[in-house]
C-alpha cells in the first residue's frame, strides 16, 4: 500500500529515492575509510598492547629470530600508519655502539600478515651522527665527556635531515641497535641497556595530538612475537637449502653483495659468508684463523677513540664471527666478539666442534664455538662496524673490492663453488684480517694446532 501511495506522490518517491541513495553512499564511504585509513591494525599484530619497544632481538629467548649478535640487543618498535611522527628522547648510553634504522614495508597486507619484503630508509643514524641536545653533548663525538640527552624523529611529512628521518606512509620499524655496553659496577638494573632507560616514545597523529607511549612490560610477548616471525618469514618460505659437501678442506668466505633485505642488514656494517656443507664431518673440527682488528677500550670506560689494550689503533668499533642455524627463523648458535676473543700476537684461532662444552684439549688462547644442533645446516658470517678511515683490511674494503661479493637470497643460495671463486679475492683485499677456515682432523689439531691444519690447507697467513 505504501510504494501504491508513494507511485501516486512522485514527490514523496523522490524522497524516499533520495533517502536511501544517501545511505547506500554513506555506507560505501565508510567502507571505504575503513580500507584506506591507515588505522592501528597494521601494528596491532606486532603490538597488542600498543607501548613502546615492544620486541628486542636477543641471543636468549624468544627473540633469537634473524640471527642477532651475541653482544647486541635490537630493539623494535612498529611505527603506525595512523601516526604521522615519532618523537624518541633519550640519553646517550655507556656502550660501544647504538644506532637508529628504519626499515620500510613493501605491499604490506594486514588482513594475512604478509609483505613482500622491506626499503632501508635512505637516512639513518648511528651514535657519533645524533646531535645532542642544547645544553647536553654527545660523548661518542671528541672530546667526549658526561653523558647528555637526544631527540632524534621519525617522521612521514619532514624530509630526512639532522636528526630526522623520513620514511614512507606505510607500515615502518624502527630498530634501536645497541652492542657492548660498558660495565656496570653500580649493578643499577640497566646493564643490557648502557646504564639508561629505554627512549622515551611520543607519537603524533595525522590531527596533530600526541602522547607519550608507555614502555612495554614485559617484552617479546608471544603472540607479538609469534606474529613477528611469520611476518618476516611466511609459511611458504621453502628453506630446504643446498650447501653441498665442501669439494676441499678449504672453506672459503665471501662478501654479500645485497644481503636479503628480510634479514635487516645493519648499514654501519659488511658482512663475510661462509658455509661449512650439508652435515658435520665426524671425527673432524672446523679451525678458523686471522688477524684482529683494533677495538675501543669502552667497556672500561673509555671513549670510542681509545684502544684496548694490546691495540695501538682503533680500526673499527665492533667486530664478532657468529654461527646459525641454516633454518628458520636463522637463530643464533653462538659468536666470537671482539671483546671476548683470545688472541696470541694479534690474531685469533677459533674451533668450531660438536662438543657440548669447551673440550679440555684446548689451550687458553684457542677460542671455542659449539656447533650446535647437527640436525641444520649452518652458517657463519663475521660482522665489520665503522672501520676507520685509514683502515684498509675491513670486510668494507673486500666488498667494494673487485670479483670478491656475491649475490645471496635465503631460499636459493649459490652453489659452494661460487664462494671458492670468490674467496681468493676477499683474501687478497683483507689480508692478514681475512679469516682464513678449514675442516681439520681433531688429532691433527691436537698434535699441531693450527698451523697443521691451516698450512697444511694452503691457508698459510
Amino acid at each position: 500500500m505504501k510504494a501504491l501511495s508513494a507511485m501516486k506522490h512522485p514527490a514523496a518517491l523522490y524522497e524516499r529515492l533520495r533517502d536511501f541513495t544517501r545511505i547506500i553512499v554513506t555506507a560505501v564511504l565508510m567502507i571505504l575509510a575503513i580500507l584506506v585509513s591507515p588505522i592501528a591494525t597494521r601494528a596491532e599484530p606486532f603490538n597488542s598492547r600498543g607501548c613502546a619497544w615492544p620486541l628486542v632481538l636477543s641471543p636468549e629467548g624468544s627473540g633469537n629470530i634473524q640471527g642477532p649478535d651475541g653482544a647486541a640487543r635490537y630493539w623494535l618498535m612498529p611505527f603506525d600508519t595512523q601516526y604521522q611522527k615519532m618523537t624518541i628522547k633519550g640519553t646517550y648510553p655507556n656502550i660501544r655502539f647504538f644506532s637508529f634504522t628504519a626499515y620500510e614495508t613493501i605491499d604490506y597486507d594486514a588482513i594475512h600478515n604478509t609483505n613482500n619484503g622491506f626499503h632501508l630508509a635512505e637516512h639513518h643514524l648511528y651514535d657519533a651522527q645524533i646531535a645532542p641536545d642544547p645544553g647536553s653533548i654527545n660523548p661518542f663525538v671528541p672530546p667526549g665527556g658526561r653523558s647528555g640527552e637526544y631527540t632524534v624523529v621519525i617522521s612521514r611529512t619532514a624530509p630526512s635531515s639532522g636528526n630526522t628521518i623520513g620514511v614512507s606512509p606505510d607500515l615502518t620499524w624502527v630498530a634501536l641497535r645497541m652492542y657492548v655496553t660498558d660495565a656496570d659496577p653500580s649493578l643499577n638494573g640497566q646493564s643490557l641497556m648502557g646504564g639508561v632507560p629505554l627512549p622515551a616514545i611520543t607519537v603524533t597523529g595525522q590531527n596533530g595530538a600526541s602522547k607519550q607511549l608507555d614502555a612495554c612490560f614485559p617484552i617479546n610477548k608471544w603472540s607479538d612475537v609469534n606474529a613477528f616471525a611469520q611476518f618476516l618469514f611466511p609459511p611458504t618460505i621453502d628453506m630446504n637449502v643446498d650447501e653441498g659437501t665442501p669439494s676441499s678442506d678449504r672453506l672459503w668466505f665471501a662478501s654479500l653483495l645485497n644481503p636479503p633485505s628480510v634479514l635487516w642488514p645493519n648499514p654501519d656494517g659488511k658482512y663475510l659468508m661462509m658455509w661449512p656443507g650439508n652435515s658435520y664431518q665426524p671425527g673432524r673440527l672446523m679451525v678458523i684463523h686471522g688477524k684482529a682488528p683494533g677495538f675501543p677500550d669502552t667497556y672500561q670506560g673509555s671513549p670510542v677513540w681509545v684502544p684496548s689494550q694490546g691495540f695501538r689503533n682503533v680500526d673499527m668499533r665492533y667486530w664478532a664471527l657468529c654461527e646459525q642455524d641454516y633454518a628458520l627463523p636463522l637463530p643464533l648458535v653462538a659468536c666470537a666478539t671482539d671483546l671476548t676473543t683470545r688472541l696470541e700476537g694479534g690474531y685469533y684461532t677459533i674451533v668450531i666442534s660438536d662438543d657440548r662444552q669447551r673440550p679440555d684439549w684446548l689451550r687458553p688462547n684457542v677460542n671455542w664455538l659449539p656447533y650446535g644442533d647437527e640436525q641444520y645446516p649452518k652458517f657463519v658470517v663475521i660482522r665489520n662496524m665503522v672501520p676507520a678511515p685509514d683502515f684498509h683490511h675491513a670486510v668494507q674494503d673486500a666488498w667494494a673490492a673487485p670479483n670478491c661479493a656475491f649475490e645471496f637470497t635465503l631460499d636459493a643460495p649459490p652453489n659452494r663453488s661460487v664462494l671458492d671463486e670468490k674467496g681468493p679475492y676477499c683474501q687478497e683485499a683483507m689480508g692478514d684480517y681475512y679469516p682464513v677456515a678449514v675442516w681439520c682432523d681433531k688429532s691433527t689439531f691436537i698434535h699441531g694446532g693450527w698451523q697443521a691444519c691451516i698450512e697444511r690447507k694452503g691457508g698459510k697467513r
